[in-house]
Parts: C-alpha cells; sequence; structure tokens
C-alpha cells in the first residue's frame, strides 16, 4: 500500500512537472515587448511605401503568429472541408493578406508605447495584457496578445484590442464570403490575393 501510495505521488509530481508551461510571466512579458519593438523597427525602416511595410511585416507573421492555427481558426467549418493542399494555399494566402492589411494600417503610428500590465497563465496558453499609450498621460488602448504556450517556443495565436479579436473578425468576414460563394474556397482565396500586397 505504501509502495503504491508512493508510486501515484511520484507519478502526480511528474505530470505536475510536464504540465508546468516553459515560459514564466517574465519571459512571456519581454516575448511580446520583443515582438512590437522588431514590428515598429522592421515596419519604420521599409519605408512609406505599403507594399514596403507588408513585406517587412511578413517575415514577422512567421516567425511569431501561429499562422496556420489562425488560419484554421477564421475558416472554421470550412477548413476541414478543404484539401490539405488547398489548407496549405490558405495558410499561405492569409499570411500575405494579414501583413497586407496590418503593413497599410501601421502608418497611422505615431510612437505610441507598450506597456505589459500583467499576464494570466492559463497552461498551454497565457493572455498578456497590455496597453499602448500615446504618452505618460493618456491610459492607453487596451491591447490582449493570447500566447500558445505548448511548444518550445510561444507563438500569438491572436490579438484583441478592446476586447475586439483580430481572429474572430477574419472570421466573420471570411465566413460571410464563404456562404456567398457556396463555400468555394478559391473564391475567397482569389479575393485575397486581390487585396494583398506581398507574394
Amino acid at each position: 500500500m505504501h509502495n503504491r501510495r508512493t508510486l501515484l505521488m511520484t507519478a502526480a509530481a511528474a505530470a505536475a512537472l510536464l504540465a508546468t508551461p516553459a515560459w514564466a510571466a517574465t519571459d512571456l512579458s519581454a516575448f511580446v515587448n520583443q515582438v512590437a519593438d522588431e514590428a515598429i523597427t522592421s515596419l519604420k525602416e521599409a519605408g512609406p511605401t505599403d507594399p514596403a511595410r507588408a513585406a517587412a511585416l511578413k517575415p514577422l507573421l512567421l516567425k511569431y503568429f501561429d499562422m496556420p492555427g489562425m488560419a484554421r481558426h477564421v475558416l472554421g467549418a470550412y477548413w476541414k472541408k478543404i484539401t490539405p493542399e488547398q489548407q496549405e494555399a490558405f495558410v499561405n494566402q492569409f499570411t500575405n493578406y494579414i501583413a497586407s492589411v496590418y503593413g497599410q494600417r501601421f502608418k497611422a503610428y505615431k510612437g505610441q508605447k507598450l506597456e505589459v500590465k500583467r499576464v494570466r497563465d492559463e497552461g498551454a496558453r497565457a493572455i498578456v495584457f497590455t496597453a499602448v499609450a500615446e504618452g505618460s498621460e493618456d491610459a492607453g488602448a487596451r491591447v490582449d496578445w493570447e500566447i500558445s504556450n505548448n511548444g518550445s517556443e510561444p507563438r500569438i495565436a491572436d490579438i484583441r484590442v478592446e476586447g475586439l479579436s483580430l481572429s474572430d473578425t477574419h472570421r466573420q468576414e471570411f465566413t460571410s464570403v464563404l456562404s456567398q460563394h457556396n463555400g468555394d474556397i478559391s473564391a475567397l482565396m482569389g479575393i485575397l490575393k486581390n487585396k494583398s500586397l506581398v507574394n
């Protein structure tokens, strides 16, 4: 009986150890700051044109964001209805589209500062709560970073600005397009390609 209890306690301790996230809260805070700093630096150095900013943003998306996971989410039930080849093509086109959309929006950047407020660790994922302010007296817009925390390196799974999810916004948009085109993924990809500024 004693040996059985010892074995169970050992197993429980091992399970708890294995379940412990590899990235501490301080690491995740530093990660978000690193992503933000690299994005600001790269986009400022890219030049004044939208295509240049989109081209600068794309490598950062591939490096720091879970683009396959985001692509699955934005397609919802349609993801399982397309072939693996179509899924891969969609991930690539979705990445180009996101780089283009947010590269264009960066032109409105005016030197706002990002400040990490707190980190909520949820095991396989974490939420890093930040505020983006233009000055010391500005409370700042709330920006929450959802981090996938179950691999060797963290990946950004979603960003919420004032509670509005980037992934959910595009999911609603894409679902509407797909419903209008009888679920034809090629129609959606054609629209995304027309709006993309990078290949």
